[in-house]
């Protein structure tokens, strides 16, 4: 059973996800995903397994945005379910820009993590992405 502690913990790796990706830690980055860790989402055929390909769809859109991608997220809530903690969230993700009241929403929608407890701590395990608007990804 899940206590309190475990719940902000696993908050606390959403909320580093979203810090280490934005703003470039890409070392810190690596360190909250399991080994085998799967992203899918959903009505995009991408599908990005490991590390390694996590890392790079992060570098590509740290690239695309000149840095200025962010990840807002919220409405968490976690629960045990059929044997396994899953995160779930609402996000928006906004490119910045270097222009004052020119930020732009780029998407939003729902994430389904899929959370493990190993012994360096909770790591996304499975993340599956449901987007708000559709459109199509090609990194």
């Amino acid at each position: 059973m899940l206590n309190i502690e475990d719940k902000i913990a696993i908050g606390e790796l959403i909320a580093r996800f979203a810090h280490c990706s934005d703003y470039g830690d890409w070392v810190g980055l690596e360190a909250l995903f399991t080994e085998d860790v799967v992203t899918e989402m959903e009505g995009i055929p991408l599908r990005y397994e490991g590390i390694v390909a996590q890392i790079a769809h992060a570098r590509e859109s740290d690239a695309q945005t000149a840095g200025k991608n962010r990840h807002y997220n919220f409405n968490l809530y976690v629960e045990e379910q059929n044997g396994e903690v899953v995160a779930r969230y609402m996000f928006a993700n906004v490119n910045a820009g270097s222009v004052p009241m020119k930020a732009q929403i780029v998407t939003s929608g729902t994430m389904r993590d899929t959370v493990r407890k190993t012994s360096e701590g909770w790591k996304i395990a499975r993340r599956y992405v449901t987007f708000d608007q559709s459109f199509q990804l090609d990194f």
